[in-house]
C-alpha cells in the first residue's frame, strides 16, 4: 500500500474510533440522529466505491505480476479473488463474483460508478445494474448507463436491476437469451442451517422444471390427503420429496452414515448436549432418536398433549455408532476407531469429520480434496496429522506462485492448525473445529485462529514446507468447482 493510501487508511480508521456512543447518541435531537442516518448512509456508498477500486487496481497489479512470473495464459487471474477473499473475511466465490462485477462498474459504467462515489446510491444498486449488463458489449454497457443516470437516485436496488434488464433485453435479445443459458449452466442444490434442528434445501431451477417438482408434489400431497394420511400438505410434500430423493419408501429409513457427532452420554444416558450433523448443530434428544432409530414427527393434533405417548416405532433403517476419540485438554479430534471395516478410506474419513468443511479462513464450502501436507512423494504418509481438507477451488489457487502452506499437528495446548501465507506476505490461519467444545455448547462450530496482516518472517512458512496438491485415492466425492467468473471486455 503507498503512502497515501496507508495515510488515507488510518485517517479513516482513526475517524471511526470517534464515532458517537451510544450513550451520546440518547442526548440528540431526533432530527440529527436522521442526519446521522443520511450521513453514513451516504458514506457506506463512499466506501464501497474506495473498495471497488482498490480490487480492480489489486486485480490488475496481480494479472501483471502473473504474466511477470510466466504463469500460462489460461491460469492467470487464478488466486487474485481468494486474497480478496481473505481480506474482506468473505468467500472466494462471492469475492469473484463482486470483483467481476467491480471492474464492469468501475470500467463500463462511469455514471452508475460516480453516483455510488458520491453516496447518491447504494452499493447493492450499483451490483443489480452491473449484474444486469454482465453480457452485453462494452457500447451497450455505456448506453444502459446513460440512460439510467436520471432514474437510480430515486429507485429501489431492485428497481434499478429490472430497469437495468429490461434495458438490456432492448438493446440486445441475444444477451437475454446468454443470460438464461447462464442462468440454467448455474442451476444447483444447496442447504442452509434453520433453527430448531432444521435445514433449508434449495434447489435452482429453469422455471419449467421447478413448475413441474412442484406440481408433483402437490399431487402427490392432495392424493395422500384424500386417502386420510393425517398428515398437513406441507408435511407429506417435504416427505416425499426426501423419500424420492433418497430412494427409500420413508425419510424414517434413511441410514444414519452422515457424520452426526454426539457424545457417548447424549447417546446412551439422554444427556442433552448439542449433537453436529453435517455442521449443523442438532438438539441432543433428536440426534439420539436419529441415531437410534426413533421417528421425531410431532404427534397429530387430535392427541391431547398430556396423553400417555405411545412406544416408539424403531426404524428399519441401518445404524452405526463409530467411536471418536477427541483429545481431553484441547478437545481435537486425534483418532478414530477403525473397527468397522466394511468401506474404504477411514484415514478420509477422519479428516472430513475432524475438519468440517474447508479449512481455508472463510471459505466454509464442502470439502473436495483431502491433501497431503508433506508431498507424499518426498515420503509423507497418509494420516490424519499430514492431512487437510479443502475445496476443489483452493487446491488449485494454493499452487499459484507464492502461495504456501503448512500444517502443524495438534499438540497439548491448541489443536491442528492451518497456515496460509498469500503472495502479498499476508498470513491467516485457521484450527480444526474443537469437538469437545462443539458437543458441549461452549465455542461455537468453529475455532479459529486469524491473522489478516502480515506477521514476521519468524512466524512464517517456509518455502520447504509448501503443500502439495496430493489427493488420498479414496477421495470420490462429486466435484465442487468455483471456476472465476469470465468477464466480457468488449
Amino acid at each position: 500500500m503507498s503512502a497515501s493510501a496507508l495515510d488515507w487508511a488510518d485517517q479513516l480508521s482513526h475517524l471511526l474510533d470517534t464515532a458517537p456512543s451510544a450513550e451520546a447518541l440518547v442526548a440528540e435531537e431526533d432530527a440529527a440522529l436522521i442526519d446521522l442516518i443520511t450521513a453514513t448512509e451516504r458514506a457506506k456508498g463512499r466506501l464501497a466505491a474506495a473498495q471497488a477500486r482498490a480490487e480492480a487496481a489489486f486485480w490488475d497489479a496481480q494479472l501483471r505480476e502473473q504474466e511477470r512470473q510466466g504463469v500460462p495464459r489460461g491460469q492467470r487471474g487464478r488466486g487474485i479473488a481468494d486474497q480478496v477473499a481473505l481480506a474482506r473475511r468473505i468467500t472466494p466465490k462471492q469475492a469473484s463474483d463482486e470483483v467481476a462485477l467491480h471492474r464492469v462498474l468501475l470500467g463500463s459504467l462511469p455514471r452508475t460508478s460516480a453516483m455510488l462515489e458520491a453516496g447518491e446510491i447504494s452499493e447493492y444498486a450499483a451490483r443489480r445494474v452491473a449484474e444486469n449488463v454482465l453480457v452485453l458489449e462494452e457500447e451497450d454497457r455505456a448506453r444502459v448507463d446513460v440512460d439510467l443516470a436520471d432514474q437510480l437516485p430515486s429507485v429501489t436496488a431492485r428497481r434499478a436491476g429490472d430497469l437495468a434488464r429490461a434495458r438490456a433485453q432492448e438493446l440486445d435479445a441475444g444477451a437475454a437469451v446468454r443470460r438464461h443459458q447462464r442462468a440454467v449452466a448455474d442451476r444447483r442444490v444447496s442447504l442452509q442451517p434453520a433453527v430448531d434442528g432444521m435445514s433449508i434445501l434449495r434447489a435452482t431451477l429453469p422455471v419449467k422444471d421447478g413448475v413441474a417438482v412442484l406440481k408433483v408434489l402437490t399431487e402427490a400431497a392432495r392424493s395422500a390427503k384424500t386417502a386420510g394420511d393425517p398428515r398437513t400438505k406441507g408435511q407429506i410434500m417435504a416427505d416425499t420429496l426426501t423419500a424420492s430423493a433418497c430412494g427409500l419408501e420413508s425419510p424414517d429409513d434413511i441410514p444414519v452414515e452422515i457424520q452426526l457427532l454426539m457424545t457417548d452420554m447424549t447417546l446412551l444416558a439422554d444427556e442433552e448436549a448439542t449433537a453436529w450433523i453435517e455442521g449443523h448443530p442438532l438438539p441432543g434428544r433428536v440426534a439420539r432418536d436419529l441415531a437410534l432409530g426413533v421417528p421425531t414427527l410431532p404427534p397429530p393434533a387430535h392427541v391431547a398433549a398430556d396423553a400417555p405417548a405411545p412406544p416408539p416405532e424403531i426404524s428399519s433403517a441401518a445404524r452405526w455408532i463409530r467411536r471418536l476419540y477427541a483429545d481431553a485438554k484441547v478437545g481435537d479430534l486425534t483418532e478414530v476407531d477403525g473397527r468397522r471395516r466394511l468401506f474404504r478410506g477411514q484415514v478420509r474419513r477422519f479428516i472430513l469429520l475432524r475438519d468440517q468443511r474447508c479449512r481455508t479462513p472463510w471459505c466454509d464450502a464442502p470439502i473436495h480434496d483431502i491433501d497431503h501436507a508433506h508431498r507424499f512423494a518426498d515420503g509423507g504418509s497418509t494420516d490424519a496429522d499430514n492431512g487437510i481438507g479443502h475445496c476443489q477451488r483452493f487446491n488449485l489457487v494454493k499452487e499459484m506462485p507464492g502461495w504456501e502452506s503448512t500444517v502443524d499437528p495438534a499438540s497439548d495446548d491448541r489443536p491442528h492448525r492451518l497456515t496460509i501465507r498469500t503472495p502479498t506476505g499476508h498470513i491467516y490461519q485457521s484450527t480444526s473445529p474443537l469437538l469437545r467444545h462443539l458437543l458441549v455448547g461452549e465455542d461455537g462450530a468453529r475455532a479459529e485462529i486469524l491473522a489478516d496482516e502480515p506477521v514476521d518472517d519468524s512466524d512464517a512458512p517456509g518455502p520447504a514446507h509448501r503443500q502439495s496438491t496430493t489427493v488420498a485415492d479414496d477421495d470420490d466425492g462429486p466435484p465442487d468447482s468455483e471456476d472465476l467468473p469470465e468477464v466480457r471486455t468488449g
